[in-house]
């Protein structure tokens, strides 16, 4: 009888945890790249959510460097809808596969997730774009990024789109 043995991965077995630290920066919208701040101008001049938006970002080429939020109805939490290439990048696909069309606040990575969440509220509430630098360790690999956040709200539902740049990954 042969016997085959298989090396194991050691799936199941419990890694030490390091807590995710996450660091935001507030920024100025000039210090932005040329495509997150064409973003931000497209979203200003809209001042609406419509369909339009996605078909402005498809045209200029963009739509893979966003990810995009929205909730069903007033009540409803925010949900990931469309998830940009960077975001993939640094969080992976098996993480996109999980959290696409499922709340924000259901993301694995809890701590990052709500001060992320934050942001986008921020974003919401302000009716204004908002730029900020943020440097995360504790979720895979360190990495630092900037996002354009521009959000909406309209008969309590809200939408926000987040105009992703990755600046390094360590």
């Amino acid at each position: 009888m042969t016997i085959l043995a298989f090396p194991t991965q050691d799936r199941g077995a419990q890694r030490p945890a390091v807590p995710p630290e996450t660091t935001i920066v507030r920024l100025t919208l000039a210090e932005a790249t040329d495509w997150q701040r064409n973003i931000v101008a497209e979203c200003r001049r809209q001042r609406v959510l419509t369909p339009s938006l996605p078909a402005f970002l498809k045209r200029a080429g963009l739509m893979d460097r966003c990810t995009f939020l929205s909730s069903a109805g007033p009540a409803e939490p925010l949900c990931f809808r469309h998830l940009g290439v960077p975001t993939l990048s640094v969080l992976g696909r098996a993480w996109g596969r999980a959290v696409i069309n499922q709340p924000d606040e259901a993301d694995p990575h809890v701590e990052f997730a709500h001060s992320i969440g934050a942001q986008y509220a921020e974003s919401i509430g302000a009716g204004e774009a908002v730029f900020n630098r943020v440097t995360v360790s504790g979720v895979g690999r360190p990495f630092v990024y900037t996002h354009a956040l521009y959000g909406w709200e309209d008969r309590g539902r809200r939408a926000v789109l987040s105009a992703v740049n990755i600046q390094t990954l360590h």
